[in-house]
Protein backbone atom coordinates (compact mmCIF):
# COMPACT_ATOMS: atom_id res chain seq x y z
CA UNK A 1 0.00 0.00 0.00
CA UNK A 2 1.37 3.40 -0.99
CA UNK A 3 1.20 6.41 1.34
CA UNK A 4 -2.05 8.31 0.79
CA UNK A 5 -2.57 11.98 1.56
CA UNK A 6 -5.90 13.20 2.86
CA UNK A 7 -7.71 15.80 4.94
CA UNK A 8 -10.04 15.58 7.91
CA UNK A 9 -13.27 17.56 8.02
CA UNK A 10 -12.08 19.64 11.00
CA UNK A 11 -10.47 22.60 9.14
CA UNK A 12 -13.74 23.07 7.18
CA UNK A 13 -15.99 23.11 10.28
CA UNK A 14 -17.20 26.62 9.45
CA UNK A 15 -18.08 25.57 5.92
CA UNK A 16 -20.26 22.95 4.28
CA UNK A 17 -19.58 19.26 3.71
CA UNK A 18 -19.60 19.97 -0.02
CA UNK A 19 -17.02 22.73 0.41
CA UNK A 20 -14.84 20.32 2.41
CA UNK A 21 -14.93 17.75 -0.39
CA UNK A 22 -14.29 20.34 -3.09
CA UNK A 23 -11.45 21.94 -1.12
CA UNK A 24 -9.77 18.62 -0.39
CA UNK A 25 -10.02 17.41 -3.97
CA UNK A 26 -9.00 20.79 -5.37
CA UNK A 27 -5.89 20.83 -3.19
CA UNK A 28 -4.76 17.54 -4.71
CA UNK A 29 -5.51 15.02 -1.96
CA UNK A 30 -6.60 11.42 -2.46
CA UNK A 31 -8.60 10.52 0.63
CA UNK A 32 -10.54 11.94 3.56
CA UNK A 33 -11.03 11.44 7.28
CA UNK A 34 -14.20 12.22 9.20
CA UNK A 35 -15.00 13.40 12.70
CA UNK A 36 -17.67 15.86 13.85
CA UNK A 37 -18.47 18.52 11.28
CA UNK A 38 -20.28 21.64 12.49
CA UNK A 39 -21.07 19.77 15.69
CA UNK A 40 -22.51 16.62 14.10
CA UNK A 41 -20.90 13.30 13.29
CA UNK A 42 -20.41 12.57 9.60
CA UNK A 43 -20.16 8.82 10.27
CA UNK A 44 -21.39 7.24 13.50
CA UNK A 45 -23.82 4.60 14.71
CA UNK A 46 -26.52 7.25 15.27
CA UNK A 47 -26.28 8.49 11.66
CA UNK A 48 -28.88 6.76 9.44
CA UNK A 49 -27.40 4.16 7.11
CA UNK A 50 -28.85 5.83 4.03
CA UNK A 51 -27.12 9.10 5.00
CA UNK A 52 -23.79 7.32 5.45
CA UNK A 53 -24.12 5.62 2.07
CA UNK A 54 -25.05 8.93 0.41
CA UNK A 55 -22.01 10.60 1.93
CA UNK A 56 -19.82 7.76 0.72
CA UNK A 57 -21.14 8.29 -2.80
CA UNK A 58 -20.47 12.02 -2.53
CA UNK A 59 -16.88 11.34 -1.48
CA UNK A 60 -16.37 9.08 -4.47
CA UNK A 61 -18.05 11.55 -6.83
CA UNK A 62 -15.49 14.14 -5.69
CA UNK A 63 -12.70 11.80 -6.81
CA UNK A 64 -11.72 10.93 -3.23
CA UNK A 65 -11.76 7.77 -1.11
CA UNK A 66 -12.87 7.25 2.51
CA UNK A 67 -9.87 6.54 4.73
CA UNK A 68 -10.28 7.16 8.44
CA UNK A 69 -13.24 7.78 10.73
CA UNK A 70 -13.03 9.05 14.30
CA UNK A 71 -15.27 6.84 16.42
CA UNK A 72 -16.11 5.97 20.00
CA UNK A 73 -18.23 3.83 22.29
CA UNK A 74 -19.75 4.24 25.78
CA UNK A 75 -17.63 3.36 28.79
CA UNK A 76 -20.03 4.23 31.60
CA UNK A 77 -22.74 1.59 31.08
CA UNK A 78 -20.78 -1.63 31.46
CA UNK A 79 -19.00 -4.14 29.18
CA UNK A 80 -22.03 -5.22 27.15
CA UNK A 81 -22.98 -1.67 26.21
CA UNK A 82 -19.36 -0.83 25.40
CA UNK A 83 -18.96 -3.79 23.06
CA UNK A 84 -22.32 -3.21 21.42
CA UNK A 85 -21.45 0.45 20.90
CA UNK A 86 -18.10 -0.32 19.31
CA UNK A 87 -19.59 -2.94 17.02
CA UNK A 88 -22.24 -0.46 15.85
CA UNK A 89 -19.53 2.12 15.18
CA UNK A 90 -17.59 -0.47 13.17
CA UNK A 91 -20.74 -1.22 11.16
CA UNK A 92 -21.21 2.48 10.35
CA UNK A 93 -17.60 2.84 9.23
CA UNK A 94 -17.90 -0.31 7.13
CA UNK A 95 -20.91 1.19 5.36
CA UNK A 96 -18.89 4.34 4.65
CA UNK A 97 -16.07 2.24 3.18
CA UNK A 98 -13.27 3.52 5.42
CA UNK A 99 -10.55 1.01 6.41
CA UNK A 100 -9.58 2.72 9.70
CA UNK A 101 -11.49 3.48 12.90
CA UNK A 102 -9.55 6.07 14.89
CA UNK A 103 -10.11 6.32 18.65
CA UNK A 104 -8.66 8.95 20.97
CA UNK A 105 -8.65 6.78 24.10
CA UNK A 106 -10.05 7.86 27.44
CA UNK A 107 -9.06 9.50 30.71
CA UNK A 108 -6.87 7.70 33.18
CA UNK A 109 -8.98 5.96 35.82
CA UNK A 110 -11.56 3.20 36.20
CA UNK A 111 -12.73 3.24 32.57
CA UNK A 112 -9.28 2.56 31.13
CA UNK A 113 -9.42 -1.20 31.66
CA UNK A 114 -12.82 -1.42 30.00
CA UNK A 115 -11.50 0.58 27.05
CA UNK A 116 -8.61 -1.85 26.44
CA UNK A 117 -10.81 -4.90 26.98
CA UNK A 118 -13.49 -3.69 24.59
CA UNK A 119 -11.03 -2.82 21.86
CA UNK A 120 -9.38 -6.23 22.21
CA UNK A 121 -12.75 -8.02 22.16
CA UNK A 122 -13.79 -6.29 18.92
CA UNK A 123 -10.57 -6.63 16.91
CA UNK A 124 -11.69 -9.86 15.23
CA UNK A 125 -15.12 -8.44 14.39
CA UNK A 126 -13.56 -5.31 12.91
CA UNK A 127 -11.08 -7.36 10.90
CA UNK A 128 -13.92 -9.40 9.42
CA UNK A 129 -15.50 -6.11 8.28
CA UNK A 130 -12.25 -4.85 6.75
CA UNK A 131 -11.75 -2.14 9.40
CA UNK A 132 -8.59 -1.72 11.48
CA UNK A 133 -8.95 -0.35 15.02
CA UNK A 134 -6.43 2.35 15.86
CA UNK A 135 -5.53 4.66 18.73
CA UNK A 136 -3.88 8.05 18.61
CA UNK A 137 -2.14 10.32 21.16
CA UNK A 138 -4.76 12.54 22.74
CA UNK A 139 -3.95 13.02 26.40
CA UNK A 140 -5.36 10.75 29.10
CA UNK A 141 -4.12 7.20 28.56
CA UNK A 142 -2.29 8.16 25.36
CA UNK A 143 0.08 10.98 26.36
CA UNK A 144 3.40 9.23 25.69
CA UNK A 145 5.09 6.63 23.57
CA UNK A 146 5.13 4.35 26.63
CA UNK A 147 1.34 4.75 26.93
CA UNK A 148 0.96 3.64 23.31
CA UNK A 149 3.23 0.64 23.89
CA UNK A 150 1.09 -0.31 26.89
CA UNK A 151 -2.05 -0.13 24.73
CA UNK A 152 -0.41 -2.38 22.14
CA UNK A 153 0.42 -4.89 24.86
CA UNK A 154 -3.04 -4.82 26.42
CA UNK A 155 -4.97 -5.10 23.15
CA UNK A 156 -2.43 -7.49 21.56
CA UNK A 157 -3.97 -8.03 18.14
CA UNK A 158 -2.70 -7.68 14.58
CA UNK A 159 -5.82 -5.67 13.71
CA UNK A 160 -4.92 -2.91 16.15
CA UNK A 161 -2.38 -0.20 15.39
CA UNK A 162 -1.20 3.28 16.32
CA UNK A 163 -2.36 6.38 14.44
CA UNK A 164 0.41 8.79 15.38
CA UNK A 165 -0.20 12.46 16.10
CA UNK A 166 3.04 14.38 16.62
CA UNK A 167 1.22 17.62 17.37
CA UNK A 168 -0.71 16.07 20.25
CA UNK A 169 2.44 14.54 21.74
CA UNK A 170 3.80 18.07 21.97
CA UNK A 171 0.50 19.73 22.90
CA UNK A 172 -0.55 17.62 25.88
CA UNK A 173 2.78 17.04 27.64
CA UNK A 174 5.40 19.08 25.80
CA UNK A 175 7.25 15.90 24.80
CA UNK A 176 9.51 15.41 21.80
CA UNK A 177 7.41 13.69 19.11
CA UNK A 178 10.49 12.08 17.57
CA UNK A 179 11.62 10.46 20.81
CA UNK A 180 8.11 9.23 21.65
CA UNK A 181 7.72 7.80 18.14
CA UNK A 182 10.87 5.69 18.34
CA UNK A 183 9.27 3.06 20.59
CA UNK A 184 6.12 2.59 18.47
CA UNK A 185 7.22 3.37 14.90
CA UNK A 186 6.90 -0.26 13.80
CA UNK A 187 3.21 -0.22 14.79
CA UNK A 188 2.17 3.09 13.23
CA UNK A 189 -0.45 2.47 10.53
CA UNK A 190 -1.53 6.08 9.94
CA UNK A 191 -0.75 9.62 11.02
CA UNK A 192 -2.73 12.76 11.81
CA UNK A 193 -0.88 15.79 10.51
CA UNK A 194 -1.00 18.52 13.12
CA UNK A 195 1.61 21.04 14.27
CA UNK A 196 1.81 22.75 17.66
CA UNK A 197 3.06 25.99 19.16
CA UNK A 198 4.13 24.16 22.34
CA UNK A 199 2.70 22.49 25.41
CA UNK A 200 -0.98 23.47 25.83
CA UNK A 201 -0.53 26.07 23.08
CA UNK A 202 -2.32 26.31 19.75
CA UNK A 203 -2.57 23.49 17.20
CA UNK A 204 -4.85 25.15 14.65
CA UNK A 205 -1.91 26.33 12.56
CA UNK A 206 -0.34 25.60 9.21
CA UNK A 207 1.77 22.42 9.48
CA UNK A 208 5.45 23.24 9.33
CA UNK A 209 5.09 26.60 11.08
CA UNK A 210 5.14 25.31 14.67
CA UNK A 211 7.67 23.46 16.81
CA UNK A 212 7.07 19.87 15.66
CA UNK A 213 10.15 18.38 13.99
CA UNK A 214 8.35 16.86 11.02
CA UNK A 215 11.60 16.00 9.24
CA UNK A 216 12.69 13.96 12.25
CA UNK A 217 9.28 12.33 12.58
CA UNK A 218 9.21 11.26 8.95
CA UNK A 219 12.78 10.02 9.03
CA UNK A 220 11.77 7.60 11.80
CA UNK A 221 8.48 6.64 10.11
CA UNK A 222 9.97 5.97 6.70
CA UNK A 223 12.88 4.02 8.18
CA UNK A 224 10.26 1.81 9.83
CA UNK A 225 8.61 1.16 6.45
CA UNK A 226 5.51 3.28 7.02
CA UNK A 227 3.03 3.15 4.13
CA UNK A 228 -0.31 4.26 5.57
CA UNK A 229 -2.54 7.33 5.27
CA UNK A 230 -1.47 10.83 6.28
CA UNK A 231 -4.59 12.83 7.10
CA UNK A 232 -4.31 16.55 7.76
CA UNK A 233 -6.30 17.43 10.89
CA UNK A 234 -5.43 21.13 11.36
CA UNK A 235 -4.57 23.80 8.80
CA UNK A 236 -5.23 27.25 10.21
CA UNK A 237 -6.98 29.89 8.12
CA UNK A 238 -10.21 31.79 8.66
CA UNK A 239 -11.85 32.08 5.26
CA UNK A 240 -12.64 29.26 2.87
CA UNK A 241 -9.99 30.50 0.45
CA UNK A 242 -7.38 30.54 3.24
CA UNK A 243 -8.21 27.01 4.36
CA UNK A 244 -8.11 25.69 0.79
CA UNK A 245 -4.82 27.49 0.13
CA UNK A 246 -3.32 26.07 3.33
CA UNK A 247 -4.50 22.61 2.31
CA UNK A 248 -2.57 22.89 -0.96
CA UNK A 249 0.52 24.22 0.83
CA UNK A 250 0.39 21.33 3.29
CA UNK A 251 0.11 18.75 0.52
CA UNK A 252 3.25 20.18 -1.04
CA UNK A 253 4.95 20.19 2.39
CA UNK A 254 4.08 16.52 2.94
CA UNK A 255 5.15 15.49 -0.55
CA UNK A 256 8.53 17.03 0.19
CA UNK A 257 8.82 15.03 3.40
CA UNK A 258 7.91 11.67 1.91
CA UNK A 259 9.88 12.15 -1.31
Amino acid sequence: MAIQLGCVTRPWNSFTWEEFLAGTAGAGYECIGTTRHAGEWIVADEVPLEVIKRRRAEVEEAGLTPSTCWGGFPLDAGPEAAEEGLRKTIDAITAFGAPYLLHCGTARGPNADLFYETMAECCDYAEDQGVMLTLKPHGGITCTGADLVYALERIDHDNFGIYYDAGNIMHYKGLDPVNELLVVADYVVGMCIKDSLGELEGVNILPGTGVVDFEGVFEVLLDAGFDGPLVVECLGGETLDEVNENAAKTREFLEGLIG
